[in-house]
């Protein structure tokens, strides 16, 4: 995914801020990280800043790469806010207290790869409205946020902070915030920080197979749902859910496998990054929502993937023992 930010981003005349990159690499991240090189690309060629630097932000909310603060940074996280670090424990503790120090002394602004209508479900869901800052390269602290929907005001003790689409208007009215928008503010989505996670609903590893199917029945796109009975019948690694995914698909749309894998039905393996495997139970349910002839295909198609690669045995068993056994 590549951003073009030539006009959208055009140098202000003065000192150039540094950019810093933050890529959350928590176990639903491994897909977005052609975004990660698309917007690093972008930014550094086309964009007005002195330098562009990448830190990763790990699971247990801690960072790779982070170097000392400097004068006129402004930050960028790339994040599902979907990982461990954004929910109650205590990988939260470290990396909200990380956030709210940056904000406080730093323009921070998160890049969200989902679609904004899955955007409230995740642990830092936008709230459409209008954002404003008293001059250029303020804090976070010092923005004031009017949402449109005249929702609640936060906490006294939360920071706005801007939640982005990965896209060119979306980083043009972040960049005019950044340069003062003298009380007439842009429109923004944004989403206030606190000091700690607000407890979220019951764990996926607290329901049953039925229950998770059900419920992402009730939530997902007909395009999700239609995916995730094809993906049943692969072993859930990156690789094999994207070809699976490009079969089903003409045109495959990243939002809809993310949909899969942020739906609880899916555990991270301990590992490589993007090893995911179905929770008990929940395989077997998928698979008799797609019809036998469609099974039969999508088996086809990865028998005849796995006989292209070379490599050990368990690199080539890329058909699911569910799959093979729904076929009988």
């Amino acid at each position: 995914m590549n951003v073009r930010t030539t006009t959208a981003l055009a140098p202000t005349g003065g000192p150039a801020y540094r950019l810093q990159l933050v890529f959350d690499a928590g176990p639903t991240m491994t897909m977005w990280r052609p975004l990660l090189r698309g917007l690093r690309q972008s930014l550094a060629q086309d964009g007005p800043f002195q330098s562009v630097t990448v830190s990763v932000l790990k699971a247990d909310g801690t960072l790779r790469g982070c170097k000392a603060e400097a004068d006129r940074t402004v930050t960028l996280v790339i994040s599902d806010c979907s990982g461990p670090q954004w929910h109650p424990g205590p990988a939260a503790g470290r990396w909200y207290g990380t956030l709210r120090s940056w904000a406080r002394v730093r323009p921070v602004a998160v890049v969200q790869p989902l679609p904004e209508h899955m955007w409230q479900r995740t642990a830092l869901p936008g709230t459409p409205g209008r954002i404003c800052a008293p001059g250029a390269g303020v804090p976070n602290s010092a923005l004031s946020f009017t949402p449109y929907d005249g929702a609640p005001e936060a906490g006294a003790d939360s920071i706005p902070v801007p939640v982005l689409e990965p896209s060119a208007p979306w980083l043009e009215n972040w960049w005019a915030l950044i340069n003062g928008t003298d009380g007439a503010g842009v429109p923004a989505s944004a989403a206030h920080v606190p000091p700690a996670p607000l407890e979220g609903s019951a764990s996926p590893v607290e329901l049953t197979a039925e229950e998770l199917v059900l419920r992402f029945r009730a939530t997902a796109s007909p395009e999700a749902f239609r995916l995730a009975g094809h993906l049943a019948v692969g072993v859930p690694h990156l690789p094999v859910m994207q070809l699976v995914h490009s079969s089903v698909e003409a045109d495959p749309c990243p939002s809809h496998l993310a949909e899969v894998i942020l739906s609880g039905m899916l555990r991270a393996v301990p590992g490589s990054p993007g090893v995911y495997a179905f929770r008990e139970g929940v395989a077997a349910l998928l698979l008799r929502t797609v019809p036998r002839t469609s099974v039969s295909r999508t088996v086809t198609l990865l028998t005849r993937a796995a006989a292209e690669l070379t490599g050990t045995p368990e690199r080539r068993a890329l058909v699911s023992e569910e799959g093979l056994r729904h076929l009988g």
